[in-house]
């Protein structure tokens, strides 16, 4: 790596910026969108007073960045559409009769529907829709729904591997590293779908699946009683929203080789919603998370601030150093650092952190998308390591406590979600060596 003169002055400032925000962001009292934002502030204005970068320098940078907020925009319409069409709802109570109320079928049936819908949407509205749905069947099926929800709470994390959208920091490391759906999807698929079936054979292993205590007839009879078209209003939107999204999917795959980027797709996919399903244009934008894209805004300016101190080239050269220039050391240390660091803090925040580390890094070593995937699989399934590390995690701790009044504290969840994650990165660290030593 190419020795970069560094003013110790700023580089202190930016560092000293960086730390504060992450600590607001952490801190449960202060609200983490706040927290980015003024974190963005303060690094625009120290930019400013230092002389470091101009306005015109900093938009120039985050040229990039604007194309993440474009496709997750994009894609937030879509699902706020499609999900008030009833389209995920009657692909939920389709996939939950087919179980015919079997305890077994009913966790691998629902568990691979909330591996879909995290594809499809996001593991927040995927967590949301099947574990709701999840516990209302047990309650009627006289299931204990533990095991199920822990199931669908790392499942959604690995889920996250399979689509260059399927996870807001696949969007970030893909846009910053310039991978397409196609180079994703290639990978993705194959160690997303390893994942999941090691996950399947863990179950077996470390949760207890409830027997049934009511007879076939019965537990047939409640779950056919469920009824798919109950939450669609309009079949005119129903419709339509399941065109557009299968079209979106395709375009995706078809994106680079028809040249037409995810981040236009995705607009052109929120159109067509807005339009064709006859969705209400002001309640599709006000149904928008403005803060979350507040929240985007304000972390990429402030890691700007910090590639234009050199801070971002300093934490490559730790990484190198560590490493000694071993590629594999340095797919290990990247997996396992973001991986930890998403168990505590929000793997949003660890990919826009490391993203632009590992751009850095890669410019030296030329293996930018082995090390790009060793921290997307360290930022995605990092979270499940503690019940906070993940905001599924806490929406199913959540529903499971106000359901059946059972809390997983830390401790509980060490013992086997916890447990579970961890081997997961360990054949996850596994899969990635093997792709590197392949290819």
């Amino acid at each position: 790596m190419e020795p970069q003169t560094i003013d110790p002055l700023n580089l202190t400032i930016f560092l000293t910026i960086f730390v504060i925000t992450y600590w607001m962001i952490i801190d449960p009292r202060i609200n983490k969108h706040l927290a980015a934002f003024v974190g963005g502030v303060m690094a625009i204005t120290a930019g400013w007073a230092t002389g470091l970068f101009t306005e015109d320098e900093l938009l120039d940078h985050l040229k990039g960045d604007l194309l993440i907020l474009l496709i997750i925009l994009g894609n937030l319409i879509v699902v706020d559409v499609a999900s008030k069409s009833g389209l995920f709802y009657y692909i939920s109570i389709k996939l939950l009769k087919r179980t015919r109320g079997e305890p077994m079928k009913l966790l691998v049936y629902m568990g691979l529907l909330s591996v879909m819908l995290s594809i499809l949407v996001s593991n927040i509205s995927a967590i949301l829709i099947t574990a709701s749905l999840t516990i209302i069947a047990c309650e009627r099926l006289d299931y204990d729904p533990y095991p199920y929800i822990i199931a669908q709470m790392i499942l959604v994390d690995v889920a996250g591997l399979f689509t260059l959208v399927s996870s807001l920091p696949n969007i970030i490391i893909g846009i910053e590293l310039g991978i397409d759906y196609i180079e994703f999807l290639k990978i993705g698929v194959v160690v997303a779908t390893i994942l999941t079936i090691v996950f399947y054979i863990l179950v077996f292993f470390m949760l207890k699946v409830p027997q049934a205590s009511l007879s076939k007839k019965q537990r047939e009879k409640i779950v056919d009683e469920f009824d798919e078209w109950s939450a669609v209003k309009s079949k005119k939107a129903f419709y339509a929203s399941a065109i557009i999204l299968f079209l979106m999917i395709v375009l995706f795959v078809l994106s680079s080789m028809i040249h037409l980027g995810i981040a236009t797709i995705s607009l052109i996919a929120a159109a067509a919603m807005l339009i064709f399903s006859g969705a209400n244009y002001d309640e599709a934008i006000d149904a928008v998370d403005w803060p979350l894209l507040t929240f985007f805004m304000g972390l990429f300016i402030v890691i700007a601030g910090l590639d234009f101190s050199g801070a971002i080239f300093k934490m490559a050269e730790i990484i190198e150093n560590i490493s000694g220039g071993n590629i594999i050391i340095a797919i290990c240390v990247i997996l396992w650092a973001s991986a930890i660091f998403s168990g505590i803090v929000d793997n949003i925040v660890i990919a826009v952190a490391l993203a632009p580390v590992i751009e850095t890094v890669a410019a030296t070593t030329g293996h930018e998308l082995i090390l790009a995937w060793a921290l997307i699989l360290g930022a995605n399934l990092g979270g499940g390591l503690s019940p906070v590390g993940s905001p599924s995690n806490l929406i199913g701790i959540n529903i499971l406590a106000k359901r059946t009044g059972k809390h997983i504290g830390w401790s509980e969840w060490l013992k086997k979600p916890g447990l579970m994650t961890l081997i997961l990165l360990i054949v996850a660290n596994v899969i990635i060596l093997v792709i590197y030593w392949i290819f």
